[in-house]
């Protein structure tokens, strides 16, 4: 049998760049499970670094802390892999929204970063000033 790294809150915060304060809320409300104690000192394992990694995924992502317990809930407490299925579908679309906002977004700021450039340029080598009708 292989004997599991074992960490400690502040091993995880560094690991994690989380304050010391967000991994206790997450076992507060049930996010991180089976944490272990030795007196006062939470002792976390390889399991919980796993856990971490998703809830780091899914929150980057914009997934509510609701969801995250939700998946959570579906995946330990009751294996329902069509609600699991349903919430990861439903999550990917959003992203895949939030990402179509972000490319027309980015080229909004591309169109206004050339039409300020070619005014520097023009300002600089005294030339006619663009309009920014010309760049959008």
């Amino acid at each position: 049998m292989q004997v599991q790294e074992k960490f400690t809150i502040s091993e995880l915060s560094q690991k994690f760049a989380l304050p010391l304060s967000t991994l206790r809320y997450y076992e507060e409300v049930g996010l991180l499970c089976d944490v272990q104690r030795d007196g006062k000192h939470r002792i976390f394992d390889e399991s919980h670094i796993g856990r971490l990694e998703a809830i780091q995924c899914f929150k980057q992502t914009g997934m509510t802390i609701k969801q995250i317990r939700e998946f959570f809930y579906f995946e330990d407490q009751t294996q329902d892999y069509q609600q699991i299925v349903a919430l990861l579908e439903s999550h990917c679309d959003e992203i895949q929204q939030q990402l179509l906002a972000l490319q027309e977004n980015q080229l909004h700021i591309q169109q206004k970063l050339a039409f300020y450039q070619a005014k520097k340029k023009a300002l600089v080598e005294e030339e006619v000033v663009p309009q920014w009708d010309e760049f959008s």
